[in-house]
């Protein structure tokens, strides 16, 4: 009877049993919007305007490129079929001043990148330091990679800025080391005399010794353009994403009292020797102080990495509890992170994140091989990208736009073509997982020449981007190499940190 009841009161023909499945279907699939909050629609914004003006310049710049490479690209034809002199233009096709001023751009390029290989090829350590007392999990070194005003009044500016290099590890805390240029420690003697001392790259700067209360699995510092070097003091900020499921920022400034502070001994022969153990530099005495300004809170499981944004005005983070989290950096304090977006969309465990040059894109990657890039200016997934076969951990975009480098647990780097939305290269780099992935900084004369990769198989290893191939493999450390960056100077350094704690610089 009541199989017959229902069988009466139900659809009775094949459009209303349609409708009523489709109406089920609809019940359930249903998808939610938010609203987007008032500073999260002030801050899409900023970075609206901000990825605007850097596209301008970055799309100028290599229309530039593009049409002073092909006039060089003939020179250098004619040059070889007619044995002439490569600046020889007999024909006036070439007349355009602009043109040729392209050509120039394109040949300085060139043997800039030339050398710059030649640099890597040579490469060799060059110091090394025990960085704490349980394994270095992150690294990152300033850069001022990211200017409204474009790539030429930025690259004069960073040269006068310190190289300073920021690491954390196991233990929870934080330290500033001398990247190479930071060369002199200045203090006055009893007669008013400005007595100067030499710092040797890897010297220790700052440290804090308890930041987090458990691992730090990510590090990013902000960039030095934004960062309002010597205001009050104040140098930059470091980003810290930790497995005990927060973020922290600190403030690296100058420590005011620590030109008072000795840090050359006088042996009895009267030669100069660094101090050892029998005094020890305290937190307070060195010449950054690290302070904390802002806790990130939110997340609900362990945190993987972290990025600045290129306006600096705002960080990134990523967790195993399947969303990424954009964080305001001038608002936050250290009661309350002040949290822009909460995204999901992923299915698994999100690690890798990393900021498009221009600002407007971010890329996120999980552990189920999948890449996502991001729309910040409108909250929506704008690609995504499949085709590792493991987890993915890092994602890098390159400095000329047009690339996402993404790598992890298969030991292979992919480089995927933003504009054709399909990989363009797949380089089988290393044997183990690949750690971190860095391309060179586009503030220097480097402009992205090269990528550099760190692995679980005990070497970073440098590849040119030009055709993919390997041009150096930094072997030093005893173990996994944890972390990697590139120093922001003509130079060519990296810097690499490990399981074995120490940092090791290669010059």
């Amino acid at each position: 009877g009541g199989l017959r009841e229902m069988m009466v009161e139900g659809p009775t023909t094949g459009e209303e049993k349609w409708a009523d499945g489709r109406r089920v279907w609809e019940e359930v699939q249903e998808t939610t919007y938010s609203h987007a909050s008032s500073d999260l629609i002030a801050a899409r914004k900023v970075i609206c305007e901000y990825s605007l003006n850097q596209s301008r310049h970055r799309l100028e710049v290599e229309r530039r490129r593009r049409r002073g490479m092909v006039r060089w690209t003939r020179q250098k034809k004619r040059a070889r079929l007619f044995h002439q002199v490569e600046d020889e233009d007999e024909d006036g096709m070439f007349g355009d001043e602009s043109i040729k001023a392209d050509s120039e751009m394109v040949k300085c390029l060139d043997e800039t990148c030339e050398k710059s290989y030649e640099t890597i090829r040579s490469q060799a350590l060059e110091g090394s330091q025990y960085g704490d007392v349980r394994p270095l999990s992150a690294v990152c070194t300033s850069t001022g990679a990211y200017a409204v005003n474009g790539m030429d009044s930025l690259a004069s500016s960073a040269m006068t800025l310190p190289t300073i290099i920021a690491t954390g590890g196991w233990s929870g805390g934080i330290k500033i080391w001398n990247g190479g240029n930071d060369l002199t420690n200045t203090e006055n003697d009893s007669n008013g005399n400005i007595n100067s001392e030499e710092l040797a790259p890897l010297d220790l700067l700052g440290a804090k010794s308890v930041v987090h209360e458990d691992r730090i699995m990510g590090i990013a510092m902000q960039p030095y353009i934004t960062s309002g070097v010597s205001r009050n003091g104040y140098m930059t900020m470091v980003a810290s994403a930790s497995i005990d499921l927060t973020a922290k920022l600190c403030k690296v400034t100058l420590n005011e009292d620590s030109s008072n502070q000795d840090s050359m001994d006088l042996d009895d022969a009267g030669n100069n020797e660094k101090k050892t153990n029998s005094k020890k530099q305290t937190d307070e005495s060195m010449r950054y102080n690290i302070l904390e300004c802002a806790h990130l809170k939110g997340h609900a499981a362990r945190l993987c990495s972290v990025a600045f944004h290129p306006t600096g005005k705002y960080v990134a983070t990523t967790s195993f509890d399947h969303t990424w989290r954009l964080w305001d950096v001038e608002t936050s304090n250290m009661t309350e992170g002040k949290e822009l977006l909460l995204q999901d969309g992923h299915a698994r465990e999100v690690y890798g994140v990393g900021f498009h040059p221009d600002g407007s894109l971010v890329a996120t990657t999980d552990f189920g091989g999948v890449v996502q890039c991001w729309d910040l200016r409108t909250g929506q997934s704008a690609c995504h990208f499949l085709g590792h076969a493991k987890r993915v951990i890092c994602s890098e975009f390159s400095p000329n736009g047009f690339q996402l480098a993404t790598a992890g647990d298969d030991g292979t780097i992919k480089i995927w073509d933003l504009r054709r939305r399909r990989p363009s290269a797949s380089i089988p780099a290393h044997t183990n997982i690949i750690t971190e992935l860095k391309f060179a900084h586009s503030s220097s004369s480097q402009s992205g020449e090269f990528l550099a990769s760190s692995s679980f198989d005990g070497t970073g290893k440098i590849w040119s981007t030009r055709d993919w191939k390997l041009l150096s493999t930094l072997q030093g450390h005893e173990g996994k190499v944890m972390g990697i960056d590139i120093l922001d100077s003509d130079s060519c350094s990296v810097v690499t940190c490990g399981y074995d704690k120490t940092l090791k610089l290669w010059k």
